[in-house]
């Protein structure tokens, strides 16, 4: 009875074709250190990709390009104190706030002892960002569960499944990117009543297919058995998995050394090799994630468990760092395999609520070089390698990648993260049009 009451009151017409696609410039703001694998040229790659599946152009697949402000007061005010501390919160917006305008790839996450800040880094305009990103999940939840479309994309960054209650959560030894919670965020916000301000709904599920566990969502939605709530990880690891035969490569070093200190295994860390109650399925899926470890998992844990659950809304952590070409080097799946994974989603959400699915952008790293700095000194045949962004490229956004990181992004002009990001659009799109 309430879910029939849940669907007849949603909005007719328009949710039953729409697919949308939300960003905001601000999160350009976030800039991060040269060298780093969370360049700000994800969103302006993910655009660009969402457009290839026809955000902007085809009249059902809609580009929402600002996030109105009175989101950002509720994330900011209301939502985000809900799944962080307020002593997590006060530190991060007391670093950010003595950043100077002109700084960037400032450690942001770093504790009272210097350690755990070397890969999340930012900027003055970082906690901006972050919030935006909030305010754009909640914006999805609201017309996807309002029937203003049936599923949306959200393409935001700084990413949010690493970051818990506080600091470096379920001892993870760093924030990995990552400073407030989107999909947890948009998750507590859904599940409120609407008396406080929320959507009301009962039963909210949370499927993650980033190439690491999202210690962060299961440390704010399940720490403890909460029936409102089900997450769902399928990420790279395992109990069985103690490290790395080759501990001298680029990308070994970024797996064992987030937070600048030696790590077993994979970030980050235990906290994904096994479920610790009711609420939480995790699935991890050996050293590299691969297209047959995914679809077995899909197919024979996730759907039954999904079903059972019976959620309201589907919310997706959507990561795409375990393609082939990621630099990484965590996961096997193509562009292709992203969109089925996304197609079996959408499938599992029109049979348990009405088809209400959104996703939040996670990982996914193999951007190109898009426009190195002016100052520096490149051969000729270099621009030719450059990945061409159009207008969906700010003019003033350079891209400072070094050399040996270029070259190994290089493979991602083949097939890489703007590919799958069409690919998951087009997954969303295809999925409206067979329902």
């Amino acid at each position: 009875i309430y879910k029939r009451a849940v669907s007849k009151l949603s909005s007719k017409g328009v949710g039953n074709d729409i697919t949308s696609v939300i960003t905001d410039s601000r999160c350009n703001g976030h800039v991060t250190q040269s060298g780093s694998f969370e360049r700000p040229v994800r969103i302006p790659a993910a655009i660009k990709g969402a457009r290839l599946a026809g955000a902007g152009i085809d009249p059902n697949v809609l580009l929402v390009t600002q996030v109105e402000n009175p989101y950002l007061e509720i994330a900011e005010n209301v939502v985000i104190p809900k799944a962080h501390k307020r002593s997590y919160i006060k530190r991060l917006k007391t670093k950010i706030a003595s950043i100077q305008p002109n700084e960037t790839g400032v450690p942001l996450t770093d504790d009272s002892e210097g350690e755990g800040g070397e890969d999340t880094m930012g900027s003055r305009g970082s906690y901006t960002a972050a919030i935006v990103g909030v305010a754009a999940s909640i914006k999805a939840a609201d017309m996807v569960v309002g029937g203003q479309c049936v599923n949306v994309f959200c393409a935001v960054r700084p990413p949010g499944h690493h970051a818990g209650q506080e600091l470096r959560s379920m001892k993870a030894i760093s924030n990995g990117f990552c400073l407030f919670n989107s999909a947890a965020c948009a998750a507590l916000y859904a599940t409120t009543p609407r008396s406080q301000g929320g959507l009301g709904l009962r039963r909210v599920c949370i499927i993650d297919f980033d190439v690491h566990h999202g210690n962060g969502t299961q440390d704010i939605l399940c720490p403890t058995f909460d029936p409102r709530f089900l997450y769902v990880s399928l990420h790279a690891g395992g109990a069985h998995i103690n490290g790395y035969d080759d501990e001298d490569s680029d990308a070994e070093s970024f797996r064992l050394k987030l937070g600048g200190k030696k790590q077993e295994g994979i970030f980050p860390g235990r906290c994904g090799d096994t479920s610790p109650h009711e609420g939480v399925l995790n699935i991890p899926l050996g050293q590299k994630v691969t297209a047959s470890a995914m679809g077995t998992a899909l197919v024979s844990q996730v759907t039954p468990a999904v079903e059972v659950f019976s959620p309201d809304l589907i919310i997706l952590s959507a990561g795409f760092d375990a393609h082939m070409n990621d630099p990484l080097g965590m996961g096997g799946l193509t562009a292709e395999d992203f969109g089925s994974v996304t197609e079996v989603a959408c499938q599992m959400a029109y049979k348990t609520c009405s088809g209400r699915i959104f996703s939040v952008l996670e990982g996914g790293y193999g951007v190109p070089c898009c426009q190195p700095r002016d100052d520096l000194f490149l051969p000729p045949s270099t621009e030719d390698r450059l990945l061409q962004l159009g207008s969906d490229l700010p003019a003033n956004m350079k891209d400072d990648v070094p050399f040996t990181f270029r070259q190994k992004l290089d493979r991602c002009h083949a097939e890489g993260f703007l590919e799958c990001v069409k690919e998951h659009v087009k997954g969303f799109v295809k999925c409206n049009k067979r329902k």
